[in-house]
C-alpha cells in the first residue's frame, strides 16, 4: 500500500480540489456549522472534539466508498473494453 503523499505537489486551493467532489465540499462545509453552532451553544474543547472526529470519520468512509465505487467501475469499463466478448453473470431468470 502506498500511503505516502507525493514529494513535490501541486498546490491548489481547496476549491479547486474539490471541484470534481461538491460531495465533498458541502460535508465539510456542514461539517464546520456544526462545530460553529457546537462552540455557540457553549459546547466543552472535549465535546467540540468528540464531535470533530466522529464527522471526520463519517467524512472518511464516505470518500473512501465514493472512491471504491469509481474504482470499481473504471475496472468494468477496462474489462469490458478489453474483453467485449465477455459475458455479463447474471442472475437466472
Amino acid at each position: 500500500m502506498n500511503d505516502e503523499l507525493p514529494s513535490n505537489p501541486i498546490r491548489r486551493s481547496l476549491d479547486e480540489r474539490f471541484e470534481s467532489r461538491p460531495q465533498v465540499y458541502a460535508r465539510l462545509q456542514r461539517i464546520a456549522d456544526m462545530m460553529d453552532q457546537a462552540i455557540a451553544q457553549g459546547a466543552t474543547a472535549d465535546q467540540a472534539e468528540a464531535l470533530a472526529i466522529e464527522q471526520i470519520q463519517k467524512l472518511g468512509q464516505e470518500v473512501l466508498s465514493d472512491w471504491a465505487r469509481e474504482n470499481q467501475q473504471q475496472c468494468l469499463e477496462q474489462a469490458r473494453a478489453k474483453h467485449p466478448q465477455a459475458i455479463k453473470h447474471t442472475k437466472k431468470k
